[in-house]
């Protein structure tokens, strides 16, 4: 019995030892601004992407901080992570990006891509990577509540956006499944095998998971 507890007890410590050592990752990389718990009480929704989950954040292609409790702010574009009670937050530039689900559902995110009328100053989740690279740019506005009672006083609430960005030689294709738009960013030939190739496996071109099928396809294609 005492044998179990002392393996019990050297697991927790080892436990809260790499806990630590992570944190340590992200202050002696600097710290991330500290934040409130909840800025929009008021507003119905969250301004996460979703809840906090165990994730990465990466620094570099050396520095990445594991099984740290993390959530994407997709209204103030900031990745933010809990440093004991406190809630701290990087915005783009400060860190590489950062991977949500990291033992479930991978969900990679990064910075540094220039969003057309934005900027580089986001986070986008990495769908597809090559020579054709697809990211899907996730953020919330605050919009009127339509649901709402008539004549009650103005309600607000998040409203989840996604865009489908498609990035090849410096330029940016902002994703619209329309001939005239396809031509334009994948030419004629680009466009023939877009439609050829989501005709033969039934693809709406207005879905993310399809769209990623496809510019995966165009990728195998060079």
């Amino acid at each position: 019995m005492r044998k179990f507890s002392l393996i019990i007890a050297v697991l927790f410590i080892s436990t809260i030892n790499f806990v630590n050592a992570q944190l340590q990752v992200l202050r002696d990389q600097g710290s991330g601004a500290p934040v409130a718990v909840d800025p929009f009480p008021d507003v119905k929704g969250s301004p996460y992407w979703k809840e906090f989950d165990l994730g990465k954040v990466i620094f570099s292609d050396r520095d990445t901080a594991e099984n740290l409790d993390i959530a994407f702010n997709a209204f103030n574009h900031t990745l933010v992570y809990k440093d004991g009670r406190e809630l701290m937050a990087y915005v783009p530039g400060k860190i590489n990006g950062f991977i949500l689900n990291a033992s479930s559902a991978p969900q990679f995110y990064r910075s540094g891509y220039d969003i057309p009328g934005v900027g580089k100053n986001r986070f986008v989740e990495v769908l597809v990577d090559g020579d054709y690279t697809l990211v899907n740019h996730k953020f919330k506005r605050m919009i009127d509540d339509p649901g709402a009672a008539y004549g009650s006083q103005r309600a607000k609430v998040f409203s989840n956006v996604e865009d489908l960005i498609v990035f090849k030689d410096g330029e940016s294709f902002l994703w619209k499944p329309k001939k005239k738009s396809l031509v334009g960013f994948f030419g004629s030939d680009g466009y023939s095998k877009i439609n050829e190739f989501a005709a033969t496996y039934n693809l709406d071109l207005k879905d993310p998971t399809d769209v990623r099928r496809v510019i995966m396809f165009l990728n195998s294609e060079k």
